[in-house]
């Protein structure tokens, strides 16, 4: 098999999987050597058809849609750590806490279990997993509808679930971030985290610089919605003086 036809075929077997897959799934499905592939994939890289991450490779492609969570778990992992130690100043013991079912939330999870006394609710899966065996807390899990890509829990009977606590802190992330507001890239998940919004306090948006380039379809909120926006560095200078002027809090 040729060069531009192993390309094709890389190309071809990450649109059968979403967009997504190991370098060692795409070895054995083509019959080539881990060397080889790393060369395709360093081409394809360069010619911004795909993207490398910690032996993974993923497509950029510019959706407003919904991003499977194995892709979203391993993209820009370092900026989400970096903006989960950000947030631990901004978590005390003993407090009601509303949590969106995003990777990069899904990162405060070591910082969660170092707190006492802590009330959780949370429409994702994988966050209920993280916490499970942190006996210092409390962790509910919304009810509803499984949605399968995201590990979360979506519909009427979880924005309902959501209006019986009153929180502290909303801590929610975005599919991306424009100088119009926040956006997301599923209208069930937008509407789970309104719940969220409007049941709670405050909120913090966590939100690396790299949604800046991303496009969402559902519109979450306005930066006046927010009272505090944590990144791993700054947006473009129109953007973050845009978030500077409306958000009363902005951490990078």
């Amino acid at each position: 098999m040729g060069i531009n036809e192993r390309k094709r075929e890389i190309v071809e077997s990450l649109n059968q999987h979403n967009g997504f897959a190991s370098i060692n799934y795409l070895c054995k499905k083509l019959y080539a050597s881990r060397s080889t592939i790393r060369r395709d994939l360093m081409s394809l890289e360069e010619d911004g058809i795909l993207k490398r991450s910690h032996g993974y490779v993923s497509l950029v492609v510019k959706s407003a849609k919904e991003s499977p969570i194995s892709m979203r778990q391993i993209e820009n992992l370092d900026k989400k750590q970096s903006i989960a130690r950000k947030m631990e100043p901004l978590i005390k013991d003993g407090m009601v806490i509303f949590l969106d079912s995003s990777s990069t939330v899904c990162q405060l999870a070591p910082i969660l279990k170092t707190k006492q006394h802590l009330t959780i609710i949370t429409n994702g899966i994988n966050i209920a997993n993280e916490l499970s065996h942190a006996q210092n807390l409390t962790c509910f899990l919304c009810p509803g509808v499984l949605k399968h890509k995201s590990l979360s829990i979506v519909g009427e009977f979880t924005s309902q679930f959501i209006k019986n606590f009153h929180a502290e802190l909303a801590i929610l992330s975005c599919k991306a971030i424009q100088e119009k507001g926040i956006f997301e890239g599923d209208d069930s998940q937008g509407l789970v985290k309104k719940s969220m919004m409007e049941n709670a306090e405050k909120t913090i948006l966590l939100c690396d610089n790299t949604k800046e380039n991303a496009v969402g379809f559902f519109k979450l909120a306005d930066f006046q919605a927010l009272s505090c926006l944590v990144s791993d560095a700054p947006f473009s200078p129109s953007l973050q003086k845009t978030l500077e002027e409306q958000i009363p809090m902005v951490i990078y």
